[in-house]
């Protein structure tokens, strides 16, 4: 068996092992994001600080998975493109994972102490992080054709406008978004385009070389 034919294979499996990390995060967001829309759009008694309704906690509750799942999917993407999407693509999944992480950590405090958590400006800054963060990564993946341009041009702000700023029914769009996103992603690199996709890869990955 060739170098050539081994280094193929390893790559086909670490790439459906990212593709299953991408899957099972647009599974796991599909609920939390429903949850969000409903309880946001129906349910519209809540405290301003100390929780006193249900809602309080439907409201928040969603936001970890949601945050875990937005970081699987973005960690996912990233990986697939083994480099491809450059400096950009590495800083914002970062920034990212970063955000996320960070909104995690403050929607777990307000659920423990039963009140909204306020650390300054921090939820809407790093809300605004993760679009920042998304934006890059979608500019590092831009040539490489593991997505679609219009995708990847729409991904961070549906993104925000459907999760941790979302208003309304607006989650139900990200989930459209998601879903579709997951299903490209999963056609692009098992299903006859991975000859193209890979050849934007190389393509990509000479461009950062030089």
């Amino acid at each position: 068996m060739s170098t050539s034919t081994v280094t193929l294979s390893g790559r086909t499996r670490t790439d459906a092992t990212w593709l299953r990390l991408v899957q099972l995060s647009v599974a796991v967001i599909v609920a939390p994001l429903g949850i969000l829309a409903i309880v946001g759009t129906y349910f519209t008694t809540v405290s301003d600080s100390d929780f006193r309704y249900a809602a309080d906690y439907w409201l928040t509750a969603p936001g970890l998975p949601i945050a875990l799942a937005g970081i699987g999917v973005a960690l996912g993407v990233h990986k697939l493109q083994h480099g491809a999407d450059g400096r950009l693509g590495t800083i914002g999944f970062w920034l990212t994972t970063l955000a996320l992480a960070e909104l995690f950590v403050q929607l777990t405090a307000s659920l423990v102490v039963g009140a909204e958590v306020r650390w300054g400006p921090s939820y809407p800054v790093f809300t605004l992080i993760s679009l920042l963060g998304l934006a890059l990564l979608a500019a590092g993946s831009w040539r490489t054709g593991v997505l679609p341009r219009w995708m990847l041009g729409l991904w961070p702000l549906v993104w925000v406008v459907g999760s941790f700023a979302a208003v309304g029914l607006a989650p139900f769009a990200l989930i459209a978004f998601l879903v579709a996103l997951g299903v490209t992603l999963t056609r692009r690199v098992r299903c006859g385009e991975g000859k193209g996709v890979s050849q934007g890869l190389d393509q990509s990955r000479a461009r950062n070389l030089t």
